[in-house]
């Protein structure tokens, strides 16, 4: 009876990560095999608690806004609200990328940190 479970336990795990999504801008980036590395940019939202997350992999803007960088829920197209940054980053983790790094940035224009934003970069699981 332990093996039956632990064996289901194990096909729960692969049928997760293999069905795992994360789409930004209508692009589900873990299907772009050109996609290694990738920048999750964090922003506290100005009087609240939760935070703005958006994702660079090197996608064009053109001139458009960071609402093409955002993370979008596959199942409703609705833009995913993260809780914080730690809900944004186990996501990633969740869906196949490993954590490498982060770096606190100033706000364009401020020497100080405040107003900045943090960025975290993330390498695709092999």
């Amino acid at each position: 009876m332990k093996r039956f479970f632990l064996s289901l336990a194990f096909v729960a795990g692969f049928a997760v990560t293999g069905f795992s999504q994360v789409v930004v801008d209508g692009v589900n980036i873990n299907n772009l095999q050109e996609v290694q590395m990738i920048r999750m940019i964090a922003q506290e939202r100005f009087l609240s608690n939760k935070v703005t997350i958006f994702v660079d992999y090197g996608q064009s803007i053109n001139g458009g806004s960071r609402n093409r960088m955002e993370v979008i829920d596959p199942n409703n197209g609705d833009r995913i609200r993260f809780n914080s940054v730690m809900h944004a980053v186990n996501y990633l983790i969740a869906n196949g990328w490993t954590y490498q790094e982060a770096m606190v940035l100033p706000s364009e224009g401020n020497a100080s940190s405040t107003g900045g934003s943090t960025q975290y970069l993330f390498v695709r699981n092999l």
